[in-house]
């Protein structure tokens, strides 16, 4: 995920949906921060998210429309 050099960030920070771009809405639990990756460039950090779902138990989705 990439992390804007001014984010505030720690281990375990929960990661939700903006709203922005209009295709989700906001505030839809996607995971929390299980790691977060700094290099030498400060424009290179990345975190590692664990995700809220274990995707490979899904069975059934429900689609959010307007």
């Amino acid at each position: 995920m990439y992390i804007p050099t001014d984010a505030d960030i720690v281990l375990e920070d929960s990661i939700e949906t903006s709203g922005i771009g209009g295709i989700y809405p906001k505030g839809i639990l996607i995971g929390k921060i299980s790691q977060i990756i700094e290099s030498k460039n400060i424009t290179d950090r990345y975190a590692i998210v664990e995700t809220a779902v274990d995707f490979s138990k899904l069975e059934t989705v429900l689609v959010i429309t307007k």
